[in-house]
């Protein structure tokens, strides 16, 4: 399969680093920094502005099976698909963070050529609203359409998580897969403890997700939030957590799009002021927030806000960070949870273009989920999944119709169920080949 990515920017970089070992790609961006970063990579370069039809056909995008615009800007995403449809390619994703845009009907765009629109903003606003919901919660994604889940989960000093694995007492249809601690991912085996300070990933249908919370003593949500940042981010994260009856304060610097959020958020304080600014701050009291939000467009200015915040004594953290090398150092620094709008888009590109499996990074670049679905004759088929999975990989759930099943020993699997796989990236081509047919040589 070929892949044409334009921009090679933190997104097109991380997306044609991903795709590289499976796919052909070819990156084309303007700057030359960007194209040579890409050298270390199996990618085709070209430098070069994404507009250019001329310049796009010279590059082959006609041949590509799925185009990716990926640019800092939106209209040249955008005209970018518009042409590669035209030029006969059937499946184009576009990066988009205008509302205008993404507010279009999905009919109309597509009568002009433009197949998916992804907002990073959108998607990280909604990321957080999921992380405020379940307050441990380092990481929740969705899976078969909704039915399932992978959980990412920190294990806090005294949580009931800690000790050993193999007196852990989870809810029905919930598993744990695997544990980071540091750097290592550690393959949940029954020897194995459970200690502060690790990250727990677990599969689980939905219905266990509101078990789990009460098992760990959460079952009730942050209700007081401030948001500090009234861009695209701020204003979908305002609009979700109105209709979920938070009590929200949103601190904003621009005195007319003050105006503007105050007219579209009628259950928001609106504040109009610098989310650095310490007397503020302290007299609009976010140390008594359950959760303080930074998602203005600068990184200095959220890690700042949030170390603030952090110091006043707010009990939840969460910052934007737009340079993805950041992330990190925001969580060594004290933000709780760091999150790239940049990374959420690469993992909902992945989703998207790896020909309907559902692929969520499990942590930075360490581990990958991939949902498969057993095909007739596959290698796997009547056998034990979990016992069949190369090293560096473990069976995380099944869904057999709309019935989530926790593998176990006895497990078999059967033609068209869906497999949901932890793995890291190097072994994914092996799991792959378990739930696809043999085709011989």
């Amino acid at each position: 399969m070929h892949i044409f990515i334009t921009g090679a920017g933190d997104v097109g970089y991380h997306l044609a680093r991903e795709l590289s070992g499976d796919y052909d790609v070819t990156v084309i961006d303007q700057n030359s920094r960007a194209c040579e970063r890409l050298e270390e990579i199996d990618v085709k370069v070209l430098q070069g502005n994404a507009a250019n039809a001329q310049l796009l056909m010279e590059a082959g995008i006609q041949d590509a099976d799925i185009v990716v615009a990926v640019t800092g800007n939106d209209e040249v995403n955008i005209i970018t698909c518009i042409t590669a449809s035209h030029l006969g390619v059937e499946r184009t994703i576009a990066r988009v963070s205008n509302s205008d845009y993404i507010d279009q009907p999905m009919k109309d765009r597509k009568q002009i050529g433009i197949g998916l629109m992804i907002c990073p903003e959108l998607v990280m606003a909604e990321r957080i609203v999921k992380d405020l919901y379940f307050p441990s919660m380092v990481e929740r994604r969705r899976l078969a359409g909704g039915k399932a889940e992978l959980i990412e989960l920190a294990v806090a000093e005294g949580s009931p998580l800690e000790g050993p694995i193999a007196s852990l007492e989870l809810p029905e249809n919930c598993k744990l897969a695997a544990i980071k601690r540091g750097e290592e991912i550690l393959i949940a085996r029954k020897e194995e403890s459970i200690r502060a300070g690790d990250r727990l990933i677990l599969t689980s249908d939905s219905k266990s997700v509101p078990k789990l919370r009460r098992m760990i003593h959460e079952d009730t949500a942050s209700s007081k939030v401030m948001i500090v940042g009234g861009g695209v981010v701020g204003f979908y994260l305002a609009t979700w957590l109105e209709k979920m009856d938070f009590d929200l304060k949103l601190l904003e610097i621009d005195n007319v799009r003050c105006q503007e959020l105050a007219e579209e958020l009628p259950e928001t304080l609106i504040l109009n002021g610098d989310g650095t600014d310490i007397s503020l701050i302290k007299a609009e009291n976010a140390g008594s927030m359950d959760a303080v939000f930074s998602v203005t467009g600068f990184d200095e200015k959220n890690l700042l806000c949030s170390l603030l915040a952090k110091q006043l004594g707010a009990d939840k953290i969460v910052a934007r960070v737009d340079r993805s090398d950041y992330i990190d150092l925001f969580e060594m620094v004290g933000v709780d949870h760091a999150i790239s709008p940049g990374r959420v888009t690469v993992d909902a590109v992945l989703k998207l273009i790896r020909g309907g499996e559902e692929v969520i990074s499990a942590g930075r670049e360490e581990t990958e989920v991939l949902e498969f679905r057993a095909e007739k004759e596959a290698k796997i088929l009547g056998k034990n999944a979990a016992e069949k999975m190369p090293k560096g990989a473990i069976l995380g759930m099944i869904m057999r119709g709309s019935q989530p099943i926790i593998p176990t020993s006895e497990t078999e699997v059967k033609e068209g169920d869906r497999i949901f796989v932890l793995a890291l990236p190097k072994v994914s081509a092996k799991v792959k080949a378990l739930f696809t047919a043999d085709r011989g040589e």
